[in-house]
């Protein structure tokens, strides 16, 4: 349970905002290297971060394990990731569920999902209606894939390159199994901060499956498209190594992976100077503009 008395006093029509959703197969991933002290924290900031891609503030958090055989030490494992990244953000985990289903999942096979919820003032909500044509996109950077990504990318590593996740990913300094772990970064905070300091934050898209490609378009009015130089951010290594051993066009690779973007704020022009230097600790980048197309498309530009 969750008392609504002393939030709800704040906001003239108070909506309700919620998420679910999974973390996709890189659950597998932790199952491959008995590694499940991340995953709670990817569940949560997944959740959360979609919660807040419309300006809202998320509250309170649920979670649902399910296994052919639950193990106490993964389930305990996987709890304390989760409230260890709720009490971070500053979110309720408010309760949870397990269910134990032979014949159902694998051996050893979990899933794992979550539900956020969040509130904000209805004249609040952010919804991209009011992006306009030479608006300015800004990028925060993500940890890696996050959540998304992780079928091709575990075909690619584990079956056609035959790699461990003990190896070292190819001409790079880090190991796959980090690589592919590194928790899915939180920007529900980053976000709110930003909304109660009073900027104008016309869209947000949270970079998740479809990637830039994908996911900046739904929050694009008609008569809008996006304009995103790709040589704006550097790209951390496993995006590096993606990029040199798939078989991918430019546009396929930003399709199915962030690409080290994991959100995208639009802003007006004369704003970006003030929101960037107020996020220069969390790497904010300009990285585009919205342009006048009825396209309502991302093109990528390369130097």
């Amino acid at each position: 349970m969750y008392s609504l008395k002393d939030v709800l006093k704040d906001y003239a029509e108070p909506i309700m905002v919620q998420s679910v959703d999974g973390v996709g197969t890189k659950m597998s991933v932790a199952q491959q290297c008995k590694n499940f002290s991340f995953v709670g924290a990817d569940l949560v900031n997944a959740c959360c971060n979609d919660v807040a891609a419309t300006g809202a503030k998320p509250i309170t958090f649920l979670d649902y394990i399910a296994s052919s055989t639950l193990s106490p030490g993964v389930i305990s494992e996987i709890i304390k990731s989760v409230a260890g990244e709720c009490k971070r953000v500053g979110v309720s985990l408010v309760g949870g569920e397990t269910a134990e289903m032979p014949g159902t999942y694998h051996k050893n096979e979990y899933d794992l999902v979550g539900v956020a919820t969040g509130i904000i003032d209805k004249k609040n909500i952010i919804d991209g209606s009011r992006v306009k044509s030479g608006s300015a996109i800004l990028g925060l950077p993500s940890s890696g894939l996050h959540t998304n990504g992780y079928s091709l990318a575990r075909k690619l590593i584990f079956e056609t390159l035959k790699l461990s996740t003990n190896d070292t990913l190819p001409n790079q300094n880090t190991t796959i199994e980090h690589a592919l772990l590194a928790p899915h970064k939180n920007y529900s905070m980053v976000i709110n901060d930003l909304v109660s300091g009073g900027q104008n934050i016309e869209g947000i898209a949270h970079i998740t499956g479809g990637g830039l490609i994908d996911n900046v378009p739904r929050i694009l009015p008609g008569g809008l498209a996006a304009e995103i130089d790709i040589d704006t951010w550097k790209k951390i290594p496993i995006f590096e190594f993606l990029t040199n051993n798939l078989d991918l066009s430019t546009k396929e690779l930003y399709k199915t992976f962030n690409m080290g973007i994991g959100l995208v704020l639009i802003v007006e022009e004369n704003q970006k100077g003030s929101i960037i230097k107020t996020l220069e600790n969390d790497g904010c980048k300009e990285i585009g503009r919205i342009i006048t197309s009825s396209s309502k498309e991302v093109y990528l530009r390369e130097q």
